[in-house]
């Protein structure tokens, strides 16, 4: 369904790269290998909760025509394992530096979906030289969702009921590990998910959460973002970042119901713009030639 797919991912490699307390498992494309062609800046993309870096399908093989393009598993998530047990965004961003490493790449654009986008905002903090330009994709900073839920109508509490239940040491492990592919498919339902998902990406997807240790993971990612990723994110407020930063989000969903998605943004990167796509959560799998060419754009 997947590597042994000819369509699937075409033309990438896959390995499994040791970093610090992690085992990524990356996908990985050299870009064109024409002569003549120019030589572009790679790019990293970086998936959500509950996904893994299938969810790219699309949008990394239209990149991978003009550049490098790296998708990893976040540790934790798909075939990627967190040896520590670290699932914060921190670790995460140093997961992707250490990959930049492992390639003898000096910087990359970053496009990031959900979790990976939390992670590439990290990633932007602590290795500002690292990343050349960042896209976000359907997100608010972490410290605005739980500011925002806290809010007296409890508008975004009720859609993002999922934060606190798995972010709950007993409860989020009691509800989620019995029955993990149950828990991602009504995850995915809740979240407008429709026909326009590929059925190779579902497959993995459903592959990943029966895998051991996978369900924990995503409890222990939501806890850490209760948690210490909103002390690294506190001790980081007002610190800006001069970078080129595109902030997308679906008009169907909850980012930019209550606030502007790229003001918030701008708080931490000043260059921020974007605009909305009409869709929901999953931009790059529902609507994706126009998240490729929108991409496409920011990047050049």
């Amino acid at each position: 369904m997947t590597a042994a797919d000819p369509t699937w991912f075409a033309g990438f490699s896959e390995d499994d790269v040791d970093v610090p307390g992690a085992r990524i498992h990356l996908r990985s494309h050299p870009g064109p290998q024409r002569a003549g062609s120019p030589v572009r800046p790679p790019v990293v993309l970086l998936h959500g909760y509950p996904q893994t870096g299938a969810m790219w399908h699309e949008v990394a093989s239209g990149l991978a025509t003009e550049r490098p393009v790296l998708v990893p598993d976040l540790r934790g998530y798909g075939r990627s394992s967190a040896i520590d047990g670290n699932l914060s965004f921190r670790a995460m961003a140093a997961d992707v530096a250490a990959l930049l490493d492992e390639r003898g790449i000096e910087a990359a654009h970053v496009v990031a979906h959900d979790r990976g986008a939390r992670a590439a905002h990290r990633l932007a903090l602590d290795h500002p030289g690292r990343v050349r330009s960042l896209a976000l994709l359907d997100i608010l900073p972490t410290l605005a969702v739980w500011r925002l839920m806290g809010a007296d109508d409890g508008w975004l509490a009720r859609r993002y009921w999922h934060w606190p239940l798995l972010a709950h040491p007993v409860v989020g492990p009691a509800v989620v590990c019995p029955d993990p592919v149950t828990w991602l498919r009504t995850g995915l339902r809740t979240l407008g998910v429709g026909d326009w998902l590929d059925a190779r990406a579902l497959a993995e997807y459903e592959r990943a959460a029966a895998s051991p240790g996978v369900a924990q993971a995503w409890c222990a990612d939501y806890a850490a973002a209760g948690d210490v990723d909103l002390e690294h994110d506190r001790l980081d407020q007002g610190r800006t970042l001069e970078m080129p930063t595109l902030v997308l989000w679906g008009s169907r969903g909850v980012v930019g119901a209550q606030v502007d998605p790229v003001e918030e943004w701008r708080r931490v990167f000043p260059q921020a713009t974007g605009r909305a796509l009409d869709a929901g959560h999953f931009l790059a799998e529902e609507r994706p030639e126009e998240t490729l060419a929108l991409v496409r754009r920011h990047l050049a």
